[in-house]
Formats: structure tokens, C-alpha cells, sequence
């Protein structure tokens, strides 16, 4: 898979994260750990964006 195709790709993850993150919030029995969980996974897919278009923004 190409880096244009993975980054559209994890962008589309992150905009399903941010979903997720506003309807977690609107619960009364949140989970604090699922919490934690979507909020690392977020950071994760959010870092690997910016590692695969640095290449590009360099160029």
C-alpha cells in the first residue's frame, strides 16, 4: 500500500475515533480505561499521519 493510500486511510480512522470520543462522552457509565484506550490508539494513528507525510512536506 502506498503512503497517500495509508495516510487517506488512517485519517478516515481518526475521524471514526473523534466520533467515538464524542458519543463516549455523552454516556453517564463511561469507562475510564476504554477511555484511555481510544485516547492512545488516537495519539497513535494521529503520530503515524505526521510521520508518513513529513516525507511529502519536505519534499
Amino acid at each position: 500500500m502506498d503512503d497517500v493510500a495509508m495516510v487517506c486511510w488512517l485519517k478516515q480512522q481518526v475521524r471514526v475515533i473523534e466520533v467515538w470520543r464524542e458519543e463516549l462522552a455523552c454516556r453517564p457509565e463511561i469507562e475510564i480505561a476504554m477511555v484511555t484506550r481510544l485516547e492512545r490508539h488516537y495519539a497513535w494513528l494521529t503520530s503515524e499521519i505526521m510521520r508518513l507525510e513529513a516525507p511529502r512536506r519536505a519534499a
